[in-house]
């Protein structure tokens, strides 16, 4: 079957052979053996972006391409039709925020060809690897120190005595560059603010753009939330944390998994047992084996874990949302509603279900289920009529709750894992 993301990237180096444009960070041998979960850094001598938009958004594989415009470079996202994903950084200046690290005159002395793709030296690359990381307060990646060390033992000799004499620093050896080193970076830094692009004036100007560019991304870029529910053994833990991967590894985003509910209030029984000893005790007591018949009781426990949902929102928000992250609810309040014998409370489904219009709505919300006799294979912790009894209560409410508010509900029979992963990456993408 063809791949779509490799197919897309070979006719799209075709379409730039007559280009003037550098692959930053390439080592592979040949372009089809770039990763799957690579980025492209690609630099312009003359800015391109709008060029590279359009042959994407063109392109017969393409489902979906998202852009993103900076002062420095302009991102493009672009999902495939058979579930692929590609992201291209097309840089116009190698610059972290208002200090240029690689000067574009530089990066053409530099340029040239490896296997018909137009990338630059070996030394360049080196160079490009230690000022990015370290100026970031990080070592260089292990897959680029394994390729120098592939490299003869005289090259890399080479290579980091050449860089030494530049920058004045003492780098012993290449793995010395695995983490960040305080000290080099202090002598990087001094020596690149000697480039008249660097000088006071340019730098404040720099500066201004740099903070236009992160406010603009504040406003622009906005984490959600997507709940994840399900009886035990629907198979809703292996499901989430498969969907955190392939957010992070296949769509580079950053994520959090909480459970139930935001938590900025701790569990009641801390308050007698102490946080420690109350999770432990949480974690190893069975769902649903609470006696508490006391509505009285119920009462005041809901309303504690409902003020953590309300004030718990904009906690949420401030630490997750607004710095992008796609934040991963394993259960949320729809327990309550359907199953509030599971945090031991004894209230009426109308009440609680009424008071979700207050409640900080995930944009996307699954509901895992499976036939009883299947999750009795995988847990058997809740006899069959229980199971059939929550499936049809969660399936109605997620049925409700569509026609009711704007934000998506689905029911997914889990059985094929695959299908199941299938259908939530392509909701997802839709969110993006």
């Amino acid at each position: 079957m063809t791949n779509h993301r490799k197919t897309f990237i070979q006719s799209l180096f075709t379409k730039l052979q007559n280009e003037d444009y550098i692959l930053l960070k390439f080592i592979e041998e040949d372009i089809s053996k770039i990763g799957e979960s690579s980025d492209l850094d690609i630099w312009w001598k003359n800015k391109k972006d709008d060029f590279l938009a359009e042959f994407a958004k063109h392109h017969s594989l393409v489902e979906k391409v998202t852009q993103h415009q900076q002062r420095s470079m302009h991102q493009l996202f672009i999902f495939f039709k058979d579930g692929s994903f590609l992201q291209i950084d097309c840089l116009f200046q190698l610059i972290r925020k208002d200090l240029t690290y690689l000067t574009n005159d530089y990066l053409i002395t530099q340029q040239r060809v490896k296997n018909g793709i137009k990338t630059y030296t070996d030394f360049c690359l080196f160079e490009h690897l230690v000022l990015f990381n370290q100026l970031n307060y990080a070592g260089i990646p292990k897959k680029y120190i394994a390729y120098f060390e592939s490299l003869s033992q005289s090259s890399v000799q080479l290579i980091i005595r050449h860089f030494n004499q530049k920058y004045g620093s003492t780098i012993p050896q290449l793995s010395w560059l695995s983490t960040y080193q305080p000290d080099l970076q202090k002598k990087l830094i001094k020596y690149l603010n000697q480039f008249f692009i660097n000088r006071f004036f340019s730098r404040q100007k720099a500066k201004i753009h740099y903070w236009m560019d992160s406010l603009k991304n504040l406003k622009r870029q906005r984490g959600f939330l997507v709940s994840f529910s399900g009886v035990d053994g629907a198979g809703k833990s292996t499901i989430l944390e498969e969907t955190r991967q392939l957010l992070s590894k296949k769509f580079r985003k950053k994520t959090v998994v909480i459970r139930h509910r935001p938590s900025i209030l701790p569990i009641l029984s801390s308050f007698i047992y102490g946080k420690k000893q109350a999770e432990t005790r949480s974690a190893s007591r069975l769902p649903r084996t609470g006696n508490n018949t006391s509505q009285l009781n119920s009462l005041f426990r809901f309303g504690y874990y409902f003020a953590d949902y309300l004030f718990g929102r904009s906690y949420i928000f401030f630490k997750y949302q607004i710095r992008n992250y796609i934040v991963l609810y394993d259960r949320y309040y729809f327990d309550f509603i359907i199953d509030p014998k599971r945090t031991n409370l004894t209230l009426d489904k109308t009440f609680t279900k009424t008071l979700y219009r207050f409640v900080q709505k995930p944009k996307i919300n699954f509901f895992l289920h499976a036939p009883a006799e299947i999750i009795l294979e995988r847990k058997k912790e809740l006899p069959p009529e229980a199971i059939k009894s929550l499936t049809a209560g969660y399936q109605s409410l997620f049925s409700e709750l569509r026609q009711t508010y704007n934000q998506q509900y689905f029911s997914i029979e889990n059985i094929e894992k695959d299908k199941t992963l299938n259908f939530i990456s392509t909701e997802l993408v839709k969110a993006f």
